[in-house]
């Protein structure tokens, strides 16, 4: 009998050892993706600000189309500032998960229309500290043209991983959005157009 509880000791010993090295392991991974997805960020980032200082308005171009700054042949709507949170990220015209692992994603709608959706990993360098933006904080998004738009945010919520209506659904302006550290559930920022002048 001692014997057998022995075994089983160190067994769960033995078992507790592996779980704790995994885990261990998949932090080490999520660290490593997080820092990556940070540089790539960056790099992609001082792309987009060069081009936006470039920048000129197309007179041939619509007003009523999502103009797009083009950065190693991918596609970006413009770039968004998070003051409080110390983020400046790019913004990819569509999204993809491959894209989503470099940087923050246009998930649907758009600044001209007031209904623009911004995805991102919840990696530290992305939407990591979403949850951690208040009420009447600020929020700017510059469109490919370098105009920027601002918004105040107005409501902090968390929606299920599957409510793909609820996310898209509302009278909202702007929304960003991230998962939780499990993945089941989404941090969900909904903002409003700031009252006042436009900046350039």
């Amino acid at each position: 009998m001692e014997k057998r509880r022995r075994k089983r000791g160190i067994l769960f010993l033995v078992l507790g050892i592996v779980l704790i090295s995994l885990a261990g392991g998949w932090y080490l991974v999520n660290l490593r993706e997080d820092k990556s997805a940070g540089q790539q960020a960056e790099a992609l980032l001082d792309e987009v600000n060069e081009q936006l200082r470039q920048q000129q308005q197309n007179s041939e171009q619509a007003e009523d189309t999502d103009p797009a700054l083009v950065v190693a042949e991918e596609a970006f709507c413009g770039k968004i500032l998070i003051g409080k949170l110390g983020v400046e990220l790019p913004v990819y015209q569509d999204w993809t998960y491959e894209k989503l692992k470099k940087s923050p994603c246009r998930y649907a709608g758009s600044v001209l229309t007031d209904d623009m959706i911004i995805a991102a990993h919840n990696y530290k360098s992305h939407f990591g500290n979403l949850k951690e933006l208040e009420v009447n904080d600020s929020i700017i998004f510059v469109d490919a043209k370098g105009t920027a738009h601002n918004y105040v945010v107005k409501a902090i919520t968390t929606l299920d991983g599957t409510a793909v209506e609820d996310m898209v659904s509302g009278e909202w302006d702007f929304t960003l959005f991230t998962c939780t550290r499990g993945g089941e559930q989404r941090v969900t920022v909904r903002c409003d157009r700031a009252i006042g002048e436009v900046i350039r």
